[in-house]
């Protein structure tokens, strides 16, 4: 079974589950990334803990993602933290004009989903596949297009993030509709 995830604009907190904005990490990482890094989402594992029955995640800490744009597709970067944030990086997308926007947090809710479908989601089957080669296992369905979220909607397709054995060890492909 897939995880659905809704977005809705602005986040109360900055310690939540959300796409973009400030991340909010433990302070260790503060000198981790460089400027070729945004911030692309963080997950409350407990959130999802009762929807991820087959345990593809840890249950407790949470989940990052980052996308490293010194090249194309992005490299995703997925750490995963067992404690709680400590500090919160403001301006974490600025360093590129084209990210700003990003600097606006989404809030994400979880909720049961079909494997295969349009949306947002957390595994399950990509729901658009135009190659003849199965792909590695899907971690994130990110369709723009289905949801209220500016990103990536000018690039008129889907980005699918997969993984290996690994969750950590993941790579980003973009899918034109």
């Amino acid at each position: 079974m897939a995880i659905g995830i809704t977005v809705t604009k602005g986040a109360k907190d900055d310690v939540v589950s959300k796409f973009f904005g400030a991340p909010a990490v433990p302070s260790e990482w503060e000198n981790d990334f460089g400027e070729e890094i945004i911030f692309f989402c963080q997950i409350k594992l407990s959130e999802i803990a009762k929807l991820d029955t087959e345990k593809r995640l840890p249950h407790t800490g949470w989940l990052y993602v980052f996308l490293d744009t010194s090249e194309y597709p992005y490299k995703p970067i997925v750490r995963i933290s067992k404690t709680k944030p400590d500090m919160v990086i403001d301006d974490f997308n600025m360093i590129f004009e084209q990210f700003e926007p990003l600097n606006e947090p989404w809030s994400i809710k979880f909720s049961e989903a079909a494997d295969k479908g349009e949306g947002i989601k957390l595994f399950g089957e990509p729901n658009v596949w135009n190659s003849e080669e199965s792909p590695a296992k899907l971690f994130m369905q990110f369709d723009p297009q289905a949801s209220d979220m500016p990103f990536l909607k000018d690039a008129g397709g889907l980005a699918y993030l997969f993984y290996n054995e690994d969750i950590t060890e993941q790579t980003m492909f973009i899918q034109n509709s």
